[in-house]
Formats: structure tokens, sequence, C-alpha cells
């Protein structure tokens, strides 16, 4: 009997973390509950930085496609009449500008694996995903990665067709991120308000700043996620 052909994995190039929930999972909502939990983050890119993660996508999303849409004529037709045609999710989405509505430039890709489940044997398991620190050393699994964190992905690719919506394309399956840029706790540093280093005033170092201490909150109030 021939073995399942394996999923190819890939690495990502490096972006922006969007929605992050990489060391602990997200359960969803009342509305919209997720029993088994969910690592996920989205990526976003420039859609120059993209265009090379998109060209290795394109062939399986075609390729997804195309079963889907076999998978969608074997459904009765009762079905098929009642969902009118066989939908194609996008492999990733454009981001627009709230203002004018025009496009920005950059896109965003999906990347999500379920935190538990329960196997063909009945028996449950949970997953955690590796994480590394931009020297390529294991992250501490309590460090909070909080959404604007730069940092790349390692995902597999893998085709999916739901009966009940028609809908069908490529699932990226999140295996492991590294944290290149850490956002933290709230706190953003000053490329991630577009500033960069000027000549002009510079603060000195007080004894107080030296030993760790500020007049700073320790950054537990609610804050905008990217």
């Amino acid at each position: 009997m021939a073995k399942p052909k394996k999923n190819p994995t890939f690495t990502s190039p490096k972006g922006t973390f969007r929605y992050p929930a990489l060391t602990k999972p997200d359960y969803g909502n009342e509305q919209f509950p997720k029993t088994n939990g969910e690592f996920k983050t989205q990526l976003v890119l420039s859609r120059d930085e993209a265009q090379s993660l998109i060209d290795q996508l394109q062939p399986l999303y075609k390729e997804a496609l195309a079963m889907g849409e076999e998978k969608y004529k074997e459904l009765k037709v009762e079905q098929r009449k009642k969902l009118g045609g066989f939908k194609a999710n996008d492999l990733f989405s454009e981001i627009y500008d709230q203002q004018t509505e025009e496009p920005t430039g950059d896109v965003f890709f999906k990347f999500a694996t379920s935190a538990s489940g329960v196997n063909q044997k009945g028996e449950q398991w949970n997953r955690k995903i590796a994480l590394f620190d931009a020297k390529g050393k294991p992250l501490n699994s309590s460090t909070a990665i909080w959404g604007g964190t730069v940092g790349k992905v390692s995902f597999e690719a893998a085709p999916y067709f739901i009966s009940g919506t028609g809908a069908g394309g490529l699932k990226l399956y999140l295996i492991a991120a590294q944290v290149i840029d850490l956002v933290s706790g709230g706190g953003r540093n000053a490329g991630a308000y577009g500033f960069g280093e000027e000549d002009g005033f510079e603060e000195e170092e007080t004894p107080a700043k030296a030993a760790g201490f500020t007049d700073e909150t320790d950054g537990n109030e609610e804050e905008d996620d990217f």
C-alpha cells in the first residue's frame, strides 16, 4: 500500500505578526468557540516581499482548487443547487487603507493549527508551537508575543474542501515561529512608529533607569492589538 503523499513545508519571509496566539491557544468566543484551541498568526508583508512565497505556493494552490472542484462535483445535486457553486478561498488577502479604501500595497497570510484533539485511537493529544529567537535559540514559552512583532513562520501547506459550504483552498498549518524583533507587554520600539535615528537630543541614563526602575506602567492595561 502506497504511503500518503506528505504535505510540503516552507519557511516564510520576514514579516509582521498580526493577531498572534503563539504561546497560548486562542479558544474563540461564545459566538464562535474553538473547542480544541488554535495557535495562529497572520503575517503581514509588502507585496514585493510576499512575491517569492506566492510563487512557491501558487502551483499547490491551483492543485487544491482543482481538487476542491472535483470534490464539489461529488456532492448530491440537491446540495450543489443549494450552495450555488464551488467557492475558492483566497491564498492571501490584500490590506486596504480604512480612509481611502485603496490597497496599501501590503498583504497578509493566515497560519493556524489546532492546539489539541483526539486521535483515531481515542487518545487525547496536545500541541505546542516551537518558538525561536533571532539567533535560532529556543524561546521561553512564557514570553508574551504581541502584534507588531517581526518574525518568520515555518508551515505546512495542505489542500482542503468543506462540503458544508462548498469552499476549498490551501491551508497553511503553523509549525514553528522565529521572533526577530519582539513586541511584548504593550511596549513598541521607535521603528514601530516610523522613527529612525536622528542627530539631536539624547536622554541620559539615570541611576533609576540603570537599575531597571521607570515611571511607566507594567504593560497590563488594555491596548489594541495589531
